[in-house]
């Protein structure tokens, strides 16, 4: 029997509203994940002088950050413990640097973007271009992290900090509140069917996927039965955007997997929405 994933609400007297999934038939299809969102304290105008970005990095931010995971350490950053930690800077001053990290075993294409202030605050985002499915860890065939978090670790650490309290948020979409990651892989039937529920708002749907070959067989994902366009490939991996129309909310979607029965193909299915 085929997995059905179901977006559902769950009210607490009317005041706390949390999104989940719910598996309403059959075994889960793989490990899900749902992401809170909320903006930095960083980005609020009226914020204290001490945690304001400046002007100029919030214009930035504003223009060309994508999806961001953020967080604050417990004191302040000195800048030269973590400079070593980029593979290029593009901006750097006596309070904050922004540059590039690479994210471990995986090509330039997948550097993320890095702010460090020296208050503390470390903010790792990709640019508004790119699909929020970039973010998921397929070559490590895990959803319980993220590229970001793992870029987030190698910075907080240089800077002597555990990485805690990580935060989410999507400069694109500020109204936006969850964002759900379901993978599926080889080892639970390739497949699985999700139902949207029609009273959430929905601002990207988007996918990734990774195998274990050196084929051409980046293109292994299906919605619906129909190929799934991508918008990079390489190094076993793709990601790219699922169109509105094809993953309509109040209707039954197969998600499914490449059926080679010679790689073992792992993919996940990223979706942002609003809990209203």
């Amino acid at each position: 029997m085929k997995q059905q994933h179901r977006l559902w609400i769950i009210g607490i007297v009317a005041v706390l509203l949390v999104a989940v999934v719910a598996f309403t038939r059959g075994n889960p299809a793989g490990p899900e994940k749902t992401l809170a969102l909320q903006a930095p304290a960083f980005l609020d105008s009226v914020s204290s002088t001490n945690t304001a970005a400046p002007p100029e990095v919030a214009a930035m931010l504003s223009s060309e950050a994508g999806i961001s995971a953020y967080i604050q350490t417990a004191d302040s950053i000195t800048l030269s413990s973590v400079r070593g930690e980029f593979r290029t800077i593009e901006t750097e001053t006596a309070d904050y640097i922004i540059g590039s990290v690479a994210v471990p075993d995986h090509p330039e294409q997948f550097d993320v973007h890095v702010y460090v202030h020296t208050d503390g605050w470390i903010l790792a985002y990709y640019v508004n271009t790119d699909p929020t499915s970039k973010i998921a860890d397929v070559m490590a065939r895990t959803v319980n992290g993220t590229k970001l978090e793992t870029v987030l670790s190698i910075v907080a650490g240089a800077a002597g900090y555990p990485m805690i309290d990580v935060k989410y948020y999507d400069f694109r979409y500020p109204n936006a509140t969850h964002i759900l990651m379901v993978a599926e892989d080889h080892e639970n039937g390739r497949d699985f069917t999700i139902e949207m529920p029609i009273d959430f708002a929905y601002f990207e749907r988007s996918w990734a996927f990774y195998t274990t070959t050196d084929n051409d067989y980046y293109w292994g994902f299906y919605i619906n039965g129909a190929e799934a366009t991508a918008s990079w490939g390489g190094w076993r991996m793709s990601y790219g955007v699922i169109p509105a129309s094809q993953l309509l909310p109040g209707q039954p979607h197969q998600i499914g997997l490449n059926t080679n029965t010679n790689y073992s193909p792992y993919g996940v299915l990223v979706i942002t929405y609003r809990v209203q």
